[in-house]
């Protein structure tokens, strides 16, 4: 017998429901099918429906996007359906085998709700267990809050995962990962040094390991009042450049930031006065592309970018 559902169907379901929104009621017929995704068969849980409206087939956008490796979730604030399959890229450079990613952060109450993925390199299962802090920052790299990620049952597989902190993530612009536990071994903590500019009025917490191994040549570009570089010296022949702090006049951070922020590699750090301080990452290759060691010097050291950026703060 042929079964009917007669209202309002939504043609990419998040979960079970059937309700969605429409300017008039349609006929949905239940559509058996069955799901072939890479190559693998993968069975239709049985909360989730498939339905046929108007000759087209409608399939739960949820199942469909997860079996592809990709995290889903609905801001009901905005309406928007969200869907994330790119690589995981927040890493803790002191456990960097521990990557998360395609975060999709929506607002429940007073909650935020943060759905994202977790894979752990270089283990031979999926049973490991894991604790770490994700924090999140603003554009001015102010700290919005954190979510406390825990679970038995990561590994090299991208796993999702939905956990819940208090306040209003959804504006963030940084993402920060602290592994504390990999199958309860405590991941050691970087100790720091600080480094602090008086003429400019702004400090950093750098890593311990660093010291003998950076140093900081201020460099003039165009339109920032001053460019200090952080220099890997090993490699400071090939460049060496691990980021760039740089401080702008307000008026002209106006007339040119805009543009900075779209080649995508400044992130703007805060303000003081009349000065706006800003991170840039390089755009060509700092290191010697022949020497493994060399290279490897750079990119741990370049690991440790966005860990100092949520270190900044203005000094009198």
């Amino acid at each position: 017998m042929k079964q009917f559902v007669w209202g309002l169907v939504c043609g990419v379901a998040l979960a079970s429901s059937s309700v969605a929104f429409a300017s008039s009621s349609i006929q949905a017929l239940f559509f058996p099918a069955h799901f072939e995704i890479n190559g693998s068969t993968v069975s239709l849980p049985p909360e989730y429906k498939v339905l046929q409206v108007e000759g087209r087939t409608y399939v739960p956008v949820r199942f469909v996007a997860e079996n592809l490796g990709a995290t889903v979730d609905y801001d009901p604030s905005t309406q928007r359906l969200v869907i994330k399959n790119q690589k995981l890229d927040i890493t803790d450079p002191n456990y960097a085998t521990v990557a998360v990613g395609n975060l999709i952060v929506t607002k429940e109450g007073n909650q935020s709700k943060v759905t994202g993925q977790l894979q752990i390199e270089g283990v031979g299962n999926s049973q490991n267990s894991i604790e770490g802090i994700l924090s999140f920052y603003n554009a001015n790299q102010e700290k919005l809050g954190e979510v406390m990620i825990r679970g038995n049952d990561f590994g090299v597989v991208a796993k999702a995962f939905t956990v819940y902190g208090s306040g209003d993530y959804r504006e963030y612009k940084t993402a920060k990962l602290q592994v504390q536990k990999v199958n309860d071994e405590k991941i050691a903590v970087e100790p720091e040094i600080a480094y602090e500019n008086k003429d400019f009025h702004f400090s950093l917490s750098l890593p311990k390991s660093w010291e003998g191994k950076v140093k900081v040549v201020k460099s003039q570009n165009e339109g920032p009042e001053a460019t200090f570089d952080f220099v890997n010296q090993a490699n400071q022949a090939y460049g060496g450049v691990i980021f760039s702090l740089s401080v702008w006049k307000k008026e002209d951070w106006e007339q040119n930031g805009a543009s900075a922020l779209e080649i995508g590699r400044t992130v703007k750090l805060g303000e003081q006065g009349n000065l706006v301080y800003t991170i840039s990452r390089p755009g060509d290759v700092q290191y010697d592309l022949v020497n493994e060691a060399l290279q490897a010097e750079y990119l741990q050291m370049a690991s440790y970018t966005t860990s100092i950026s949520t270190s900044f703060q203005t000094t009198k």
